[in-house]
Order: structure tokens, then sequence, then C-alpha cells
């Protein structure tokens, strides 16, 4: 479509021009007309490039909108707070306090959480029920400092998140996504990606998985090749799962 086009405006010009030549031969040179002809002849080529070019600047120039927002992006809290380092074993209990919580994710809109005022007990196991929309994901993300708060505070075993550097929190917390990140490399590092467990400790984790027979069955055992799905083993006193339904069995899918 767009090269008829160009084409056409390409042998309109060399039409016109080499008319023009003809009409008014008394009163040009012949060079003129000559010279006139060979420019014409290059316009359908300039005109394609033209067109190319400037569809590659509105591609490229999105890197550009990239760069100019993500610069204006206000920077998150320190990685590691020395004023305020939590204990090796933090958190022990796993007790989680919300003490008149809000959020918006930005400072132009709407609260997206107001006046949270609850307290997660040691043990116990709490799901968050709503419609799209009604902040579910967003405690998770409160949980983790992805946004902060615009207001109250956020308690986790006797400490506020909000003191907190951000590697402190975020590495004592484990979340399972809906969509988890798995990368390339042996089964063994997907499961224990900081070296931090023995083999016989993993292998009690697929034991209580399910997967011990799986992957006992692989040719390389723990050491078999991972390039999608998988797991990591984390022992973290709060666990925080997006979707629940989806890691259940349809059989325990039922409310009493």
């Amino acid at each position: 479509w767009l090269g008829i086009r160009l084409e056409a405006i390409g042998n309109f010009i060399i039409f016109f021009t080499a008319l023009f030549g003809v009409v008014g031969r008394d009163g040009i040179e012949s060079g003129l007309v000559g010279l006139s002809i060979t420019v014409a002849l290059e316009v359908t080529q300039s005109l394609n490039w033209s067109v190319r070019m400037s569809s590659e600047l509105e591609a490229r120039i999105v890197a550009v909108e990239r760069i100019n927002e993500y610069s204006k992006v206000e920077r998150e809290a320190d990685w590691i707070n020395e004023e305020c380092r939590p204990p090796e074993a933090w958190p022990d209990k796993g007790v989680i306090e919300f003490e008149r919580f809000d959020l918006r994710y930005r400072e132009n809109l709407d609260l997206a959480l107001r006046g949270i005022e609850c307290e997660i007990k040691q043990g116990e196991k709490v799901g968050i029920v709503g419609r799209t929309g009604a902040g579910k994901s967003t405690m998770t993300m409160a949980l983790f400092r992805v946004v902060e708060s615009a207001g109250g505070r956020i308690v986790i075993d006797g400490i506020p998140i909000s003191q907190l550097g951000v590697h402190d929190l975020r590495s004592r917390l484990t979340i399972i996504p809906q969509d988890p990140v798995v990368f390339t490399g042996t089964l063994r590092f997907n499961l224990d990606p900081f070296g931090q467990y023995s083999d016989e400790q993993l292998w009690k984790a697929l034991d209580v998985t399910h997967l011990k027979t799986y992957v006992s069955n692989l040719e390389d055992g723990l050491q078999h090749a991972v390039s999608e799905g998988g797991a990591n083993l984390r022992f973290d006193m709060i666990i925080f799962i997006t979707e629940g339904g989806g890691v259940r069995p349809p059989s325990s899918q039922y409310l009493y």
C-alpha cells in the first residue's frame, strides 16, 4: 500500500518535471532540464528512505522515552540499613501487624489500601479474598516494600519493616508467585540458588512435595539441567502465595 503510493508520487514528480521542460523549452537551458529530470528520478528512492527512517525513529524513540521515565522513578530505600539490622534468626515467630496502614501507588492517586488494622499471629495461615483490584496483590507488595506506605506501618516480629534495608527484609521473606521465575542451570541450583542446604535436605524437601521419585528417575538427579519449571527451597517463617487456588489440588478447593 505504502510502496504503491510512494511510486505514484515519484512518477508524478518525474512526469511534471519533464512536462515543464517541454512547455518551457524556449526559456530553459537543455542542461538544466536534463539535471532536473535526473534528480526527479531519484525522488522515489529518497521518499522510501525517508519513510523508512521516520519509522525507525518512531520505533527507537520509545527507548529514549523509557530512559526518561526511569530517570524520574523515585529511588527505593537503602539496600541495607546499618542502623537497624534484624537478628540472624528474624523473623523467628512470623507475627505480622498492620497498624492503620495506608498505601497509594503515586502521590496523585487515591489510596489503594486504607486504614488496614489486623494482626496475623504465629502459625496462622491467612487467605486474602477479594475481587480483582481489591488490593490482594497490593498487600504483598507492601510487605516487600515494592511500594512504600502512605501512612501507618507494618511490624514483623516487633520490628517495623520501614526501618529495615530492603535486602534484609526481602531476603527473610518468601513469595511463591503465580508465574515463578526459573533460572537456567541445574535442578539443584533452582532449588538452592545460594548453596545453603545439603543434598540430604534437598531430597527431603522433594520427598515432602512428592517429587523425589520423579527426580530420582532423572539421569542426572539434582544435577539435571533445568530450562523451565521449578521451585526454590526456603525455610522462612513467612511465605506468601499469589493465586493460592492455582497451587492446590482440585479435591481440596472446597469451602466448608
